[in-house]
């Protein structure tokens, strides 16, 4: 078996990769990463040549194909809600021309793929009420460089399903990931666990974007990658599922005081506004619940990773400095 991962040396791919590895035998694997929010170390590396994995440092645009594909996962994409303000106004078009150029390769090849989305899409705030996939969406009427990214991961969902429409040889499905979290993921781009844990373990002020009253619901990117997985293998199409941890949402405020607990850190919390910090394109995002009754009947998928979990197994991940660190 060949499988494509684009995307693959980041915090994500990194676990997809290595879960890859443990499930098949003789294994091919090419990776495309343009490491513009990951590192690839010399551990990783070695990792690579040990495992005959085809690394192409570029970006998806760029890089060509060197042979045929049984499965794909595409997860290539700009990160973070601070790493893509770089990228206003250039993000949308390479969302769409990226996703575009892996479903020719999924068609010509007949291989099913698979592509990550946003929960992002949802675009208001579900005011306590768990969003479903086929709930109607709204367009905030204030332009950001977060709306583009949101609605261009939204348009990709709907010209994929399209596309599958008149494709016969097209098996696509996609996934909505509510704040994914776990080793190998850095709060460099703004993500908020590591930006906690990072700062209580060295007793550093906690800061919390606004009042913290904004809600999230934080899932293991080991759920998440038996998701992918256990979509790819399912024999769905044209599906597009929320991957989230619903026994896990609490307000930020709320997870940066239980970050705090558990660490037994004397770090204090500190209220900032975060365009201070970043300047003025950033915005927050509205809260996010997920539903996940679909996936769940469907895939028979669900989360296992309580927030308690997911907290001790970042903050140990940090103290360890795992040998396999892709992300720098």
């Amino acid at each position: 078996m060949k499988i494509l991962v684009t995307g693959g040396a980041g915090f994500i791919g990194t676990h997809l990769i290595n879960a890859l590895l443990e499930r098949h035998h003789n294994l091919k694997l090419e990776i495309v990463d343009d490491l513009s929010s990951s590192a690839l170390t010399k551990k990783r590396r070695e990792f690579f040549e040990r495992n005959k994995i085809k690394f192409f440092h570029q970006t998806v645009e760029d890089w060509q194909p060197s042979g045929w594909y049984d499965q794909i996962y595409h997860l290539a994409c700009r990160v973070g809600p601070a790493h893509v303000l770089k990228y206003a106004g250039r993000m949308a078009k390479e969302i769409a021309d990226d996703a575009d150029k892996v479903a020719k390769l999924a068609i010509r090849d007949g291989a099913p793929m698979i592509s990550i989305s946003t929960s992002e899409v949802y675009g208001k705030d579900p005011k306590g009420i768990p969003q479903r996939e086929d709930i109607p969406l709204e367009v905030p009427s204030t332009f950001s460089v977060r709306l583009e990214y949101a609605l261009a991961k939204l348009l990709n969902e709907i010209s994929l399903i399209n596309l599958a429409t008149v494709e016969s040889r097209l098996r696509v499905n996609l996934i909505r990931p509510f704040n994914i979290v776990g080793p190998y993921q850095t709060g460099e781009g703004g993500f908020v666990l590591p930006r906690f844990v990072e700062a209580a373990l060295v007793e550093k002020p906690l800061t919390v974007f606004g009042d913290g009253s904004q809600i999230r619901a934080f899932t293991h990117v080991s759920d998440l990658v038996d998701s992918l997985i256990k979509i790819m293998e399912s024999g769905v199409n044209k599906r597009i599922y929320n991957v989230g941890t619903p026994e896990n949402t609490c307000t930020i405020r709320r997870l940066a005081e239980r970050v705090i607990e558990m660490t037994g850190s004397r770090s204090e919390i500190c209220f900032v506004n975060p365009r201070e910090i970043f300047g003025p394109l950033y915005a927050e995002a509205p809260s996010k619940i997920p539903d996940i009754s679909r996936i769940k009947k469907e895939i028979g998928w669900s989360p296992k990773w309580s927030l308690d979990e997911t907290i001790e197994d970042y903050a140990s991940f940090l103290g360890k400095k795992h040998p396999l660190l892709a992300v720098a």
